[in-house]
């Protein structure tokens, strides 16, 4: 019968990462108390930081999937849009006031969104939805013009904020470190780029060379890391910005083990 996955890697996983998978059961534990509760707030902020850091959770059981399957370099995809996720999620816990900007800048993203549509398709929105989009397309746009060139020329910024990613996560201290294993080498994978092509290509015969299709056993294991230590910080916000003081002696076993977790699996390499 046939299945889905790479058997053969998931085994090899399992033997690479033993360690993880026996101390999973705490972590899945923390995740559990911080994000499987009712959560009634009213507080725009609280709302954003809550669904961000369950997204980023979401975000790591996907790195585990494709890790497990030997698909490293789809787990570094998933780990870049996880990352911008949590850095995003500890930058408004600290500047709650810029959580406004974060939300209406969905209407520029819907404004975009419905001319794609219509240029591509036609007309086939509901006249009312175009019509609401355009309207609080207009209402936040001026929010987000940003100036273009010295003449003093402003165009319509392409994020919500007018600190630009890198800068913003190295406003994290516990994350800012991961900017290049986080961020730059995952995009250069996610992106149309030549070091994307290079980095499946193997020699083949006669100094030729061949698209390597085989597991990416590296990358998977420094997405699993990274996304480990991203969840934990992850989980340190909720715990920080929901005062959840129940929480803390889970979290504090969860730290313990992944120091355990990647310490071990260093020094066996």
């Amino acid at each position: 019968m046939a299945s889905v996955g790479v058997r053969e890697e998931q085994i090899n996983f399992i033997e690479r990462h033993r360690l993880f998978l026996d101390r999973f059961p705490n972590l899945q534990k923390a995740l559990d108390a911080a994000f499987v509760r009712q959560f009634s707030g009213t507080d725009l902020t609280d709302r954003v930081v809550f669904m961000l850091g369950r997204l980023c959770v979401e975000d790591f059981m996907e790195i585990l999937v494709l890790a497990g399957n030997g698909y490293g370099i789809g787990a570094l995809k998933i780990l870049r849009g996880m990352y911008e996720r949590a850095i995003t999620a500890w930058y408004l816990h600290a500047h709650p006031d810029e959580t406004e900007n974060f939300m209406d800048f969905y209407w520029v993203s819907q404004h975009k969104l419905a001319r794609a549509v219509t240029q591509t398709f036609g007309d086939i929105l509901p006249k009312d939805k175009l019509d609401e989009v355009e309207r609080m397309y207009r209402e936040v746009r001026d929010r987000f013009m940003v100036r273009a060139c010295d003449c003093g020329k402003k165009q319509l910024n392409y994020t919500w904020s007018k600190m630009d990613f890198v800068s913003m996560a190295r406003t994290v201290a516990s994350l800012g470190q991961f900017i290049v294993p986080a961020y730059y080498i995952p995009t250069q994978q996610a992106h149309s780029t030549v070091r994307a092509i290079l980095s499946r290509l193997e020699e083949g015969k006669d100094n030729g060379v061949i698209f390597g299709g085989g597991a990416q056993r590296d990358e998977a294991d420094s997405a699993l890391r990274i996304g480990h230590l991203l969840v934990l910080s992850v989980l340190d916000l909720q715990r920080e910005h929901f005062k959840l003081d129940g929480v803390q002696g889970a979290i504090e076993q969860c730290i313990a083990d992944c120091n355990d977790i990647w310490l071990t699996t260093s020094s066996n390499k």
